[in-house]
Formats: structure tokens, sequence, C-alpha cells
């Protein structure tokens, strides 16, 4: 088969695999651009006057980036160096917007920490919206004090401070069961093997299957989520590393084949 010109039509996956073990590691399939930059220096090599007698070209590089439309967990893994880890029990910060009613109100979870300090703070809510007094928890409720009982999460005011329907705000800890990924300061991102695939189309309609083969990316630490108003998108980058097991110095295989291709004899 020789293959002609072709137009990329459709990305559709990028999928990595440890290098050692060959385990699956994650796959993009929400990818909004995908980018493979093939860099290599040259070096003019001059004579007499400045003339150019030929050139010396070494340092090829290839550097393989793009964004996903969803934040992958095993990509952060890679980019992090760190895992995830299902924990039973894991501590958030978390805020409760309530009223109080008969000198009492009620925290939607339970509060952890120290017995006798298990609520940060409570704030009274200002008309305007803003934090106005800050209260603090104790053993018993007096004036800008509170009581907190765990076991039935209710906070007790001290009696006629407050008229019913006052708001209030409460920041506390609270334990959750939850996937946890730490991104510890002394460990960097890893490499791995990546295969990208894409639809692609000729002069003459027909259609072909492209995979780019990079036997040893070096993914990059350094990536942004962008959030507020815009999609937050998970960006990724990757260098090529020659000298990859079995595959002597490729940086990357492109391979064409039949969209209907049956398997070789």
């Amino acid at each position: 088969m020789i293959i002609n010109d072709l137009t990329i039509t459709s990305l559709e996956t990028i999928t990595a695999f440890d290098i050692t073990t060959g385990a699956y590691r994650f796959t993009l399939d929400e990818l909004q651009s995908a980018k493979i930059a093939n860099t290599q220096d040259k070096t003019d090599i001059t004579g007499k006057g400045g003339r150019k007698l030929n050139s010396l070209k070494k340092n090829k590089a290839v550097v393989v980036s793009g964004t996903n439309g969803l934040v992958s967990g095993g990509l952060l893994e890679l980019q992090t160096g760190s895992e995830f880890e299902n924990k039973d029990s894991a501590p958030v910060k978390w805020t409760d917007y309530l009223t109080i009613s008969g000198d009492t109100s009620k925290t939607s979870y339970k509060a952890i920490g120290t017995s006798g300090n298990e609520v940060e703070t409570v704030y009274i809510k200002n008309a305007d919206g803003t934090l106005g007094t800050k209260l603090t928890q104790n053993a018993s409720a007096a004036e800008g004090k509170f009581t907190y009982d765990p076991a039935t999460k209710i906070l007790v005011f001290n009696e006629g401070d407050f008229e019913d329907g006052t708001e209030i705000i409460v920041y506390y800890i609270r334990n959750v069961e939850a996937d946890v990924l730490e991104n510890v300061s002394d460990t960097y991102s890893e490499k791995c093997k990546l295969y990208i695939d894409a639809f692609a189309e000729d002069k003459c309609n027909n259609i072909y299957r492209v995979q780019f083969y990079i036997p040893r990316a070096d993914f990059s630490g350094n990536f942004d989520f962008d959030m507020g108003d815009n999609q937050t998108v998970h960006a990724f980058e990757a260098e090529s590393l020659a000298g990859a097991c079995g595959a002597g110095g490729a940086l990357w295989t492109y391979t064409v084949f039949g969209a209907n291709a049956e398997d070789a004899a």
C-alpha cells in the first residue's frame, strides 16, 4: 500500500501504558487539541569568507502537548508522580449556612476536632451578606460563646442573644470517604508509553487509521487548571526520549492502515 497525502480529520484518543510492565495507565478521550512538535539543531559548516559548505544536524527533539476536555485522574498521577488513594476517612473543610431558632442550630454534618473545639468559627451574617460578629466554641454558652455536641450536631447559643431566624455561617472540618491525590513536594512526574490514535482521509475519500507510538514519553510536571467562567481543561506536555527498551533510537513511529484493515498474515 502506497500512502498518499492525508488529512487528519479526527483526533480520537491518547492512551498511556507503563514502560516497564505494560500496565494501562489512562486514556484521554475528550481531546480538544494535541500537537507533536519536532525540532532539530543545525550548525552551519563554513569556509573562506563565511561561505556555507555544509551543515551539521543533531539533537532531534519531539514534544507532545495538548488539552483534554475532562480532568484525567491518570494523567494527574503521571504529572505529579503520586497515586490516588481511596480513604475511608478524609478531612475536608465545610461551610454551613444556617439559622438560629430557640437559641440553637444544627450543623449538616458532624464536625471533628479536639474535644471542645470541633467547630472552628461561627459568624453572624450581616444584612448585606458580609460576615459580622465572630463567635467561639466554649464549654458553656455565654455572650459571644456557644457550645457544640458532635453526637447531636447541636449548636447552643447564649439565651436571648439572637432572634429566631438570625442567619449564621459555620466553618468546620468533617470526614468523608474520598479518593485523594497528594502532590508531594519531593516526588516528580513520570514516564510512559503513549499511543495517539486518529482518523485520516486521502484525496480520494479513502479512510485510514493513524497511530503515533511514542515509546518513552517524559511528562512535564508543569500544568495549569483554569477555573472560573471558562471550562476547566487538563493541559499536558511530554518530551519523547530516545533509547527506549526495544525501540532503538526511535522518538516516534507513524503507522497508517486502512480503517477496516484485516489482521496481517
